[in-house]
This record gives C-alpha cells, structure tokens and sequence, in this order.
C-alpha cells in the first residue's frame, strides 16, 4: 500500500498543471497560480543573471527572454519539489517547448551544475560557442559567483570541462 501510495505522489508531481495570472521575477523565477493556488517557482537546472537586489550584466535581457518565451498559448508547470527557501522548483513548458532548455539554448540562463549536472550542458555549449545572449558578453560571470561577490577562474565557464574551471 505504501509503494501505490508513494507511485502515485511521484507520478502527480511529474505531470504538467497551467500556470495562470503569473508574474515574471527574473530569467529563473514567476509567480502565478497552479490549480488556484498560489506559488513561487524556481526554475529547475537553470540559473539565470540576477536583476535584484542588484543587477548583472545581461540580468535584464534574460528576464525578457523568459517574458518573450512565456507570451505565446497556454503556459504548463512541472513540479520537481522544493528549494531550500521553500519555493517551488520545476520546468515550465509552453507551446511544446521546455522553457527551462530554451533559456540555455538562447544563452539567456546557465545550466545550473550543481543541482543538475550536466543536463543542458548541450545547449549551453551551442549558446556559448555561438556568441548568444550572455555569451556575447566579456565577462560572463557565473550568478551565484556574482550573488556571493567571487571572483575566481571557477566563475567563468569553460567548454572543454564538464562544469567550470578548476583552482
């Protein structure tokens, strides 16, 4: 009876609920309603540049990229569970797409490796490679390098690692 019980807990939290009256924070986090309840939603496997409480370099565009993504049909969410600061985290979908990849591939999110390894790394590599979004920029610094004020080779991404550079 557990098993049947957990199997099905799994099996919801693995399917796709509209995302209604939602709000866009940034390039990795909305606001809106899943089945009439409200909910934060943190992008899963994407970190994209910050635009609070201060402002990277490409933050801006990239929460027009997810804007841009975002206004076309109807919208899904795919829960994944919670973060650490109680927010929802998952994948939105819209129009077929993964919005969460598409963001990778357009060079408008990183792919986030701790939390997922390698799994846009694909499309992070064809971003990076093809000078697009933040990888037209200079200085491309890693978001959580540029939350916690890092500077270290590790903040900037190199292809030929599976993450980022080592000390």
């Amino acid at each position: 009876m557990k098993r049947l019980i957990l199997l099905c807990a799994l099996s919801t939290s693995l399917q796709a609920a509209p995302l209604t009256n939602y709000r866009i924070i940034d390039g990795d986090t909305v606001h809106g309603y899943v089945s009439g309840e409200y909910v934060e939603i943190r992008l899963q496997c994407i970190d994209a540049p910050e635009t609070y409480p201060s402002t990277q370099i490409y933050g801006p565009e990239a929460t027009q990229t997810l804007n841009h993504l975002l206004s076309f049909g109807t919208v899904d969410f795919q829960s994944t569970g919670r973060d650490q600061y109680g927010r929802e985290t998952g994948y939105l979908f819209a129009n077929g797409y993964n919005i969460n990849q598409e963001m990778v591939a357009r060079g408008a999110a990183w792919n986030y490796a701790y939390y997922c390894g390698d799994k846009f790394k694909i499309e992070q590599d064809f971003a990076y490679y093809s000078n697009l979004g933040l990888w037209g920029e200079m200085e491309a610094k890693d978001p959580y390098c540029f939350r916690k004020n890092l500077d270290h080779d590790f903040c900037y991404y190199n292809p030929e690692n599976n993450f980022f550079l080592d000390d």
